[in-house]
């Protein structure tokens, strides 16, 4: 089970995007939050792993709300049925101090920061309300979090106009030893046709810099180039690994309102993507529905011979891109064709010069039976 808990609507920032919502400066209720958990613990299969996130707005504005949320997880682990529990927050990076880091490091809350890319793009959108860039204080916040934390991760969204500067930004994060990145494209940008031809260029560039790396001693962790080199040892997605928003995935919003994924709770508004509430209970009904709805239906997709590999099944991303949670946007295709071509030229390039360390890089999955082909 996912289980994503948005704290609060509250941000010290004020990004030109946002996915939260800015309507409402509502927090999460320990009430509520404690109902939230429950949830997670009912729809969790006995000794499945709860991935529980902490999100907002900004969690760390909250961090005694998430301190009850993993006081109560460790009660439940004590009185209900115990469960692996993996927690993890995504923070703007703005917030630090030496209650912050002890909190995450006693209770082992993995941290995500974001940060865009160097200062030219990350102060385009991630401003302060006085229209003030945010890099310096971000930049500076997460060296710190890398030396005193560990499997801090970093993330970095880009839109049309900013996908030519993600070497730039990917050298940014290995200048400051940033292991685990991750980039995501934003699905509420209009990605023009012109726009759509930067992926092969910019996804090449930025395999050549992570062979590079390895050549070099440096383990990287890209999400990009990782997550379809797993796909090329297991045969494509597999039925757990698509989409589960309704079913594995949830998030809860400050209100209480139960969303299909946290990429739906925006505004906290009407939603078709509303599942109910943590106080009342899950609508069976909008479940079914919503499970009815995602997958994929272009045409294309079927006949398509990288389909198995391919992301187009993403309910969240179809929708906000689309409109719909079962057909994806022409830019989704392009960046993933892209993507998995470069990837698979990362794969051919260092198991043909036997690098040992990518090989360690993967060697979890090869030891469960996974195997290398291109």
């Amino acid at each position: 089970m996912r289980m994503t808990l948005s704290l609060t609507h509250r941000c010290n920032l004020a990004c030109r995007y946002c996915y939260a919502g800015r309507k409402f400066k509502r927090d999460m209720s320990p009430e509520t939050a404690r109902a939230a958990i429950d949830l997670a613990w009912r729809n969790t299969r006995p000794g499945d792993v709860i991935d529980m996130g902490f999100f907002g707005g900004e969690p760390l504005l909250c961090l005694d709300l998430m301190e009850t949320c993993t006081d109560y997880i460790d009660f439940k682990q004590h009185n209900d049925t115990p469960h692996p529990v993996s927690l993890k927050a995504t923070t703007n990076g703005t917030l630090l101090d030496e209650g912050i880091v002890d909190f995450l490091k006693q209770k082992k809350v993995n941290l995500c920061v974001s940060i865009d890319g160097t200062r030219e793009i990350h102060d385009v959108n991630r401003v302060f309300p006085n229209g003030k860039g945010s890099f310096a204080l971000v930049i500076a916040n997460l060296r710190e979090y890398l030396e005193r934390l560990e499997g801090v991760q970093v993330n970095a969204v880009y839109g049309p106009d900013s996908l030519s500067s993600l070497p730039r930004t990917l050298a940014l994060f290995e200048e400051i030893d940033a292991y685990a990145v991750h980039f995501n494209a934003d699905i509420n940008a209009s990605w023009t046709a012109e726009a759509v031809t930067l992926y092969d260029p910019v996804f090449q560039e930025l395999a050549e810099r992570y062979i590079a790396s390895f050549e070099r001693g440096r383990e990287m962790a890209l999400n990009l180039i990782d997550s379809k080199i797993v796909l090329f040892m297991k045969g494509g997605y597999e039925p757990c690994d698509r989409c589960q928003m309704g079913d594995n995935e949830l998030a809860v919003a400050p209100s209480g309102n139960i969303y299909a994924c946290e990429r739906f709770i925006s505004d906290d508004g009407a939603s078709p993507f509303c599942l109910g509430n943590v106080h009342t209970g899950l609508d069976t009904r909008k479940r079914c529905r919503i499970r009815a709805g995602r997958g994929n239906r272009n045409p294309e997709c079927g006949k398509c011979p990288v389909n198995a590999y391919c992301m187009n099944w993403c309910g969240c991303t179809n929708y906000h891109m689309t409109g719909k949670a079962d057909l994806a946007h022409a830019a989704l295709c392009a960046g993933e064709r892209a993507n998995l071509k470069w990837a698979k030229h990362v794969l051919a390039t260092l198991i043909g010069r036997d690098n040992q360390l990518f090989l360690n890089h993967f060697k979890s999955y090869l030891e469960t039976g996974g195997s290398f082909s291109v």
